[in-house]
Protein backbone atom coordinates (compact mmCIF):
# COMPACT_ATOMS: atom_id res chain seq x y z
CA UNK A 1 0.00 0.00 0.00
CA UNK A 2 2.78 2.43 0.92
CA UNK A 3 4.64 1.77 -2.33
CA UNK A 4 1.48 2.52 -4.36
CA UNK A 5 1.03 5.77 -2.43
CA UNK A 6 4.70 6.71 -2.92
CA UNK A 7 4.50 5.89 -6.63
CA UNK A 8 1.33 7.98 -7.03
CA UNK A 9 2.92 10.90 -5.18
CA UNK A 10 6.09 10.66 -7.26
CA UNK A 11 4.12 10.48 -10.52
CA UNK A 12 1.97 13.47 -9.52
CA UNK A 13 4.98 15.57 -8.49
CA UNK A 14 6.72 14.70 -11.79
CA UNK A 15 3.60 15.80 -13.66
CA UNK A 16 3.49 19.08 -11.74
CA UNK A 17 7.15 19.69 -12.57
CA UNK A 18 6.45 19.01 -16.24
CA UNK A 19 3.51 21.40 -16.50
CA UNK A 20 5.14 24.13 -14.43
CA UNK A 21 8.53 24.07 -16.18
CA UNK A 22 9.63 27.55 -17.15
CA UNK A 23 12.55 28.89 -19.14
CA UNK A 24 14.41 29.67 -15.91
CA UNK A 25 14.49 25.91 -15.23
CA UNK A 26 16.02 25.20 -18.64
CA UNK A 27 18.87 27.72 -18.89
CA UNK A 28 22.27 27.98 -17.25
CA UNK A 29 22.39 29.69 -13.82
CA UNK A 30 24.10 32.80 -15.21
CA UNK A 31 21.20 33.34 -17.65
CA UNK A 32 18.30 32.77 -15.24
CA UNK A 33 17.61 36.49 -14.70
CA UNK A 34 17.12 37.03 -18.44
CA UNK A 35 14.92 33.91 -18.64
CA UNK A 36 12.79 35.21 -15.75
CA UNK A 37 12.32 38.57 -17.50
CA UNK A 38 11.36 36.82 -20.73
CA UNK A 39 8.87 34.59 -18.89
CA UNK A 40 7.31 37.58 -17.09
CA UNK A 41 6.94 39.44 -20.38
CA UNK A 42 5.18 36.41 -21.91
CA UNK A 43 2.82 36.10 -18.95
CA UNK A 44 2.03 39.82 -19.00
CA UNK A 45 1.12 39.72 -22.71
CA UNK A 46 -0.20 36.14 -22.81
CA UNK A 47 -3.34 36.99 -24.80
CA UNK A 48 -1.50 38.65 -27.70
CA UNK A 49 1.76 36.75 -28.11
CA UNK A 50 3.33 33.51 -29.22
CA UNK A 51 6.74 31.99 -28.47
CA UNK A 52 9.50 31.50 -31.03
CA UNK A 53 12.42 29.20 -30.27
CA UNK A 54 15.27 28.17 -32.57
CA UNK A 55 18.92 27.31 -32.65
CA UNK A 56 21.12 30.11 -33.99
CA UNK A 57 24.02 29.89 -36.41
CA UNK A 58 26.40 30.50 -33.49
CA UNK A 59 24.97 27.51 -31.58
CA UNK A 60 22.93 29.38 -29.03
CA UNK A 61 19.19 29.16 -28.47
CA UNK A 62 17.07 32.21 -29.20
CA UNK A 63 13.70 32.56 -27.50
CA UNK A 64 11.49 35.41 -28.60
CA UNK A 65 8.08 36.55 -27.47
CA UNK A 66 6.40 37.77 -30.65
CA UNK A 67 3.10 39.47 -31.31
CA UNK A 68 0.69 38.07 -33.87
CA UNK A 69 1.91 40.60 -36.46
CA UNK A 70 5.36 38.95 -36.04
CA UNK A 71 7.04 41.89 -34.27
CA UNK A 72 9.37 40.91 -31.45
CA UNK A 73 8.34 42.07 -27.99
CA UNK A 74 11.18 40.49 -26.02
CA UNK A 75 14.06 38.19 -26.86
CA UNK A 76 16.86 36.35 -25.17
CA UNK A 77 19.86 34.39 -26.45
CA UNK A 78 20.86 31.48 -24.27
CA UNK A 79 23.74 29.05 -24.05
CA UNK A 80 22.75 25.53 -25.04
CA UNK A 81 21.88 23.28 -22.12
CA UNK A 82 20.62 19.70 -22.38
CA UNK A 83 17.24 20.84 -20.98
CA UNK A 84 16.91 23.73 -23.44
CA UNK A 85 17.86 21.52 -26.39
CA UNK A 86 15.35 18.91 -25.23
CA UNK A 87 12.64 21.58 -25.01
CA UNK A 88 13.43 22.83 -28.52
CA UNK A 89 13.34 19.29 -29.92
CA UNK A 90 10.04 18.55 -28.20
CA UNK A 91 8.47 21.72 -29.62
CA UNK A 92 9.71 20.90 -33.13
CA UNK A 93 8.39 17.32 -32.93
CA UNK A 94 5.00 18.42 -31.62
CA UNK A 95 4.53 21.02 -34.34
CA UNK A 96 5.56 18.53 -37.00
CA UNK A 97 3.12 15.94 -35.61
CA UNK A 98 0.32 18.53 -35.52
CA UNK A 99 1.02 19.24 -39.19
CA UNK A 100 0.97 15.55 -40.10
CA UNK A 101 -2.18 14.86 -38.05
CA UNK A 102 -3.93 17.71 -39.86
CA UNK A 103 -3.12 15.95 -43.13
CA UNK A 104 -0.79 18.71 -44.25
CA UNK A 105 2.53 16.83 -44.44
CA UNK A 106 2.57 17.49 -48.20
CA UNK A 107 1.93 21.23 -47.88
CA UNK A 108 5.30 22.20 -49.32
CA UNK A 109 6.93 21.78 -52.71
CA UNK A 110 9.99 20.52 -50.81
CA UNK A 111 9.96 17.30 -48.85
CA UNK A 112 9.22 18.32 -45.27
CA UNK A 113 10.45 16.10 -42.50
CA UNK A 114 11.26 16.40 -38.84
CA UNK A 115 14.93 16.53 -39.89
CA UNK A 116 14.40 19.62 -42.05
CA UNK A 117 12.54 21.29 -39.20
CA UNK A 118 15.36 20.43 -36.78
CA UNK A 119 17.91 21.81 -39.25
CA UNK A 120 16.28 25.26 -39.20
CA UNK A 121 18.67 27.95 -37.95
CA UNK A 122 17.81 31.48 -36.92
CA UNK A 123 19.70 34.60 -37.96
CA UNK A 124 22.16 35.36 -40.70
CA UNK A 125 24.63 32.63 -41.62
CA UNK A 126 28.32 33.52 -41.25
CA UNK A 127 30.11 34.82 -44.34
CA UNK A 128 30.99 32.00 -46.71
CA UNK A 129 28.46 29.69 -45.09
CA UNK A 130 26.60 27.80 -47.82
CA UNK A 131 23.75 26.51 -45.67
CA UNK A 132 20.50 28.42 -45.95
CA UNK A 133 17.55 28.43 -43.57
CA UNK A 134 15.66 26.32 -46.05
CA UNK A 135 12.22 27.01 -47.42
CA UNK A 136 9.90 24.73 -45.51
CA UNK A 137 6.58 26.16 -46.59
CA UNK A 138 5.43 27.12 -50.04
CA UNK A 139 1.84 25.90 -49.95
CA UNK A 140 -0.27 25.46 -53.03
CA UNK A 141 -3.71 27.11 -53.29
CA UNK A 142 -5.50 23.94 -52.21
CA UNK A 143 -3.20 23.59 -49.22
CA UNK A 144 -3.78 27.23 -48.24
CA UNK A 145 -7.52 26.63 -48.36
CA UNK A 146 -7.14 23.60 -46.06
CA UNK A 147 -4.88 25.52 -43.68
CA UNK A 148 -7.25 28.49 -43.46
CA UNK A 149 -10.11 26.08 -42.75
CA UNK A 150 -8.12 24.67 -39.84
CA UNK A 151 -7.17 28.09 -38.53
CA UNK A 152 -10.78 29.22 -38.32
CA UNK A 153 -11.04 26.79 -35.39
CA UNK A 154 -7.77 27.91 -33.76
CA UNK A 155 -9.46 29.86 -30.96
CA UNK A 156 -10.27 26.55 -29.26
CA UNK A 157 -6.97 24.73 -29.61
CA UNK A 158 -6.09 21.83 -27.37
CA UNK A 159 -2.53 20.77 -26.61
CA UNK A 160 -0.65 19.99 -29.82
CA UNK A 161 -3.18 21.69 -32.10
CA UNK A 162 -2.54 24.79 -34.21
CA UNK A 163 -2.82 28.19 -32.55
CA UNK A 164 -2.13 31.83 -33.33
CA UNK A 165 -1.45 33.31 -29.88
CA UNK A 166 -1.38 32.04 -26.30
CA UNK A 167 -5.03 32.80 -25.69
CA UNK A 168 -6.00 30.20 -28.31
CA UNK A 169 -4.65 27.38 -26.13
CA UNK A 170 -7.32 26.07 -23.78
CA UNK A 171 -5.74 22.98 -22.16
CA UNK A 172 -4.56 23.75 -18.60
CA UNK A 173 -0.80 23.33 -18.39
CA UNK A 174 -0.45 23.68 -22.16
CA UNK A 175 -0.89 27.40 -22.66
CA UNK A 176 2.13 28.42 -24.73
CA UNK A 177 1.68 28.95 -28.44
CA UNK A 178 5.01 27.98 -30.06
CA UNK A 179 6.39 28.61 -33.54
CA UNK A 180 9.66 26.98 -34.53
CA UNK A 181 10.46 28.84 -37.70
CA UNK A 182 10.00 28.45 -41.46
CA UNK A 183 7.89 30.46 -43.83
CA UNK A 184 4.64 28.97 -42.49
CA UNK A 185 3.39 31.79 -40.28
CA UNK A 186 0.42 29.62 -39.32
CA UNK A 187 2.62 26.75 -38.16
CA UNK A 188 2.32 27.27 -34.41
CA UNK A 189 0.88 24.86 -31.89
CA UNK A 190 -0.11 24.78 -28.23
CA UNK A 191 2.67 23.37 -26.08
CA UNK A 192 3.30 22.43 -22.44
CA UNK A 193 3.57 25.56 -20.30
Amino acid sequence: MFSLYAFTLLTFSSFLTLISAKYVDLVSPSEQDLATQLEQYALTHHQEVYHFIAKTYDDRIVIQIRFENDTVGFEGYFTETPQLLEDLELVQKNIYHATVQAGLEGYSNDAVSIDTLKAYRYGTPPEGHQESKGVLCRPCRECLRDVHGLLEKKAYSRCGQFCSVGANCITPGCMRCYYTGSECRWQKSCQIY
